[in-house]
């Protein structure tokens, strides 16, 4: 379901976290406490799919684009068993949650359905209960919740 947690293994789409720390990264898990300023890098495995796009929601409904940083049609997906986006994305104060959503398919789609779609579920769910997009059945959805520190 949409609401499990992600792991990366096995042929699967699957998405993944990361914070800044002093010397690299340290991989997160579903639900980890983060704050702002925290420095946020995600990855994903495409698991054989063609194209995707990244969002991600806070509780006050602020959705951001990741992946394609700009643009309005998902993107090609790279291949492989991790692959990082370039740049990293920094908290901001926003209370409750960030909550990060892949959605893939194996043809190209307009992504401003699936804005709207983070947009109206962004209030919704709890800290551990992350709600399903409401997305066409053609299109996969993998998601990502990290608990905002108060």
């Amino acid at each position: 379901a949409a609401s499990d947690p992600v792991v990366v293994k096995g042929g699967r789409s699957a998405l993944a976290v990361f914070r800044r720390v002093e010397g690299g990264s340290s991989r997160l898990s579903p639900g980890a406490r983060v704050q702002r300023g925290d420095e946020i890098r995600l990855g994903y495995r495409s698991g054989g799919v063609g194209f995707g796009a990244i969002v991600s929601v806070d509780k006050l409904g602020a959705v951001t684009q990741h992946l394609p940083a700009s643009g309005q049609r998902a993107v090609a997906l790279g291949q492989g068993d991790l692959v990082l986006l370039e740049s990293a994305y920094e908290l901001d104060a926003a209370p409750g949650w960030e909550r990060f959503y892949f959605v893939t398919s194996s043809v190209p789609f307009e992504l401003g359905p699936v804005r709207r779609a983070a947009r109206a579920v962004a209030g919704l769910g709890s800290e551990d209960r992350v709600p399903a997009l409401n997305l066409p059945p053609t299109l996969e959805q993998y998601s990502f919740s990290l608990s905002k520190a108060r």
